[in-house]
């Protein structure tokens, strides 16, 4: 991916009125760019009422606690602007609520960032730099127990915060209103991708105050939309456009509504039939296979999305007969991957290595799996396992309960017998975190703009995700050469070893490199969606 950002500061509307000024219905905007990043200039027009379908209610709209799909793209892409952004469909960071990237000290451990001004909260109030200490300080907080915590561990001083043993981050410094100052305690080739992330966008702190723990649900931010309605027994949150957006004259649409609650057959339903504008989690595979089949379905409503992102099976290392590599190597020859991905409908493709198939300045030296059900015989008569029992985890979302029989059966064939255990979402995630279990599937998208953030996440040591024990001297010293590279080539060089070692050891089964189909309406027109962010509403225009 490269970083691109070099027009997306001086990006405006021409002709628009200023903050507060009500938009025209069907006027035509006449756009000079769309920012971060261009877009489809032609025919724009203002108006129109975009609905968005999910599954699920989101577990908080409140960037320090969702994560979950819903959440996630409320966060990132309606309610509230970080420093930077992932620009259009496929650059790097540019600068968002900031006014330039960042300067970058030759130690590489001090960032300053100017911050563009004019950037207003929904209460109209003026954001500074000081907005951003309190917000990351709150992240820190360990009584709001925020997933996102440890991503701020490496700010000098962020620990002890953490740790109770100080209130304030030694590392962070509003130098004035509009200048923020970041130390960090050593290099980290991942900290500019870090300020694309939500939960580093500025919050109010008077409106957290106020609005307790409505600030789930209603929260006050600085993005493109400003929610006016939150209806939990509805099913339904509506937005309207943030009359002091700092890309002024956007949003173009009148009123972004969220529906949930609705299962995925009706939502392919209410799609084709013109009552939701788009799938906000995107095509899942008993969709998929509906919308690609049909040539004109998918010319009128699937949108690929290029994604970085691995599917694997997580092998449980504290089970005696799995901490022999040459087991888990077996279950890595006995997997038929071209037939697991067939269940998937296009959502992922056969891979059998640690990292996704297509990464950016990347070169691999990682073999990858193929499917050898002879030499997975051999090397368990090697290992000394006669027959071999395995309990699969799995919950209820697709594709994993399908893939699970198609597992069953292939590992069957070479002498391994799967129990499968199948739960609902939060006892599957319940039970994994626990460590449970011998086997279960898991899928992880790159957000970082790196695999340093996979490996981190899943393989290292200390990871926060690393619930089944695997440990791998090697694989930590890489990976924490690789943070501290000073270019994301020399970073790569290093990962490039990580993923060797990952493959070779077979720290998982590595079954696929995912892909993403978004589902919109025809009528959306300059529909931007990026699998780090989702949707970006801001940009888009309706053609009816």
């Amino acid at each position: 991916m490269t970083f691109g950002a070099a027009g997306a500061a001086a990006a405006f509307l021409s002709g628009c009125g200023g903050p507060g000024s009500p938009p025209r219905p069907g006027a035509l905007a006449h756009v000079g760019a769309w920012a971060p990043g261009p877009g489809d200039q032609s025919g724009a027009r203002r108006g129109g009422h975009v609905i968005t379908a999910w599954s699920d209610e989101a577990q908080s709209y409140d960037p320090a606690i969702g994560w979950d799909l819903h959440s996630w793209e409320a966060i990132s892409t309606v309610l509230h602007a970080p420093l930077y952004q992932y620009a259009g469909p496929a650059d790097g960071p540019a600068p968002h609520a900031a006014a330039a990237m960042p300067n970058i000290s030759a130690d590489r451990r001090t960032y300053t960032v100017p911050l563009r001004r004019g950037v207003r909260f929904h209460n109209g109030r003026r954001v500074t730099a000081q907005d951003y200490v309190w917000t990351w300080t709150r992240v820190l907080d360990p009584e709001l127990a925020s997933w996102a915590s440890s991503y701020l561990l490496g700010i000098e001083g962020a620990t002890e915060v953490y740790e109770k043993k100080a209130k304030k981050v030694r590392g962070l410094e509003a130098l004035d209103d509009h200048t923020l100052r970041i130390r960090l305690s050593e290099p980290d080739i991942l900290f500019q991708a870090l300020l694309c992330q939500p939960y580093m966008a500025a919050l109010p702190k008077e409106e957290v105050a106020r609005l307790g723990a409505g600030f789930s649900r209603t929260p006050v931010g600085t993005g493109p939309f400003r929610i006016t309605r939150y209806d939990s027994k509805r099913q339904r949150a509506l937005f309207r456009p943030h009359e002091h957006y700092f890309w002024r004259g956007t949003p173009l649409i009148d009123t972004l509504e969220y529906r949930w609650g609705i299962d995925y057959p009706l939502q392919a339903l209410q799609l084709s039939g013109g009552r939701v504008d788009v799938l906000g989690e995107g095509l899942v595979p008993s969709q998929a296979a509906r919308f690609t089949a049909d040539p004109e379905m998918r010319e009128r409503f699937v949108h690929p999305v290029p994604v970085r992102g691995s599917q694997w099976i997580t092998t449980n290392h504290k089970r005696p007969e799995l901490k022999d590599p040459r087991v888990r190597q077996a279950l890595s020859w006995a997997v038929d991957r071209e037939q697991l991905t067939r269940v998937s409908f296009g959502l992922s493709d056969p891979w059998g290595c640690a990292f996704p198939k297509h990464l950016d300045r990347y070169r691999r030296t990682a073999r990858p799996y193929t499917h050898d059900p002879e030499r997975a015989r051999a090397l368990l008569k090697e290992a000394g396992v006669r027959r071999l029992r395995l309990r699969f985890l799995h919950g209820a979302q697709d594709p994993w309960p399908l893939m699970a029989q198609v597992l069953q059966q292939q590992f069957e064939s070479v002498g391994v017998e799967i129990t499968l255990d199948a739960m609902s979402e939060s006892a599957f995630e319940l039970a994994t975190s626990k460590g449970e279990g011998d086997l279960y599937g898991t899928d992880m998208y790159i957000v970082l703009d790196s695999a340093l953030e996979l490996v981190t996440t899943c393989f290292t040591s200390d990871a926060a995700q690393n619930y089944t024990g695997y440990h791998n001297k090697r694989v930590d010293a890489l990976t924490a050469k690789a943070r501290k590279a000073p270019t994301a080539e020399a970073s790569n060089a290093l990962l490039a070893e990580v993923e060797k070692e990952l493959t070779e050891d077979a720290a998982g089964i590595y079954i696929g490199s995912l892909n993403f189909l978004a589902a919109r309406s025809p009528d959306l027109r300059n529909y931007q969606m990026r699998g780090e962010t989702g949707s970006y509403y801001d940009r888009l225009w309706v053609k009816r």
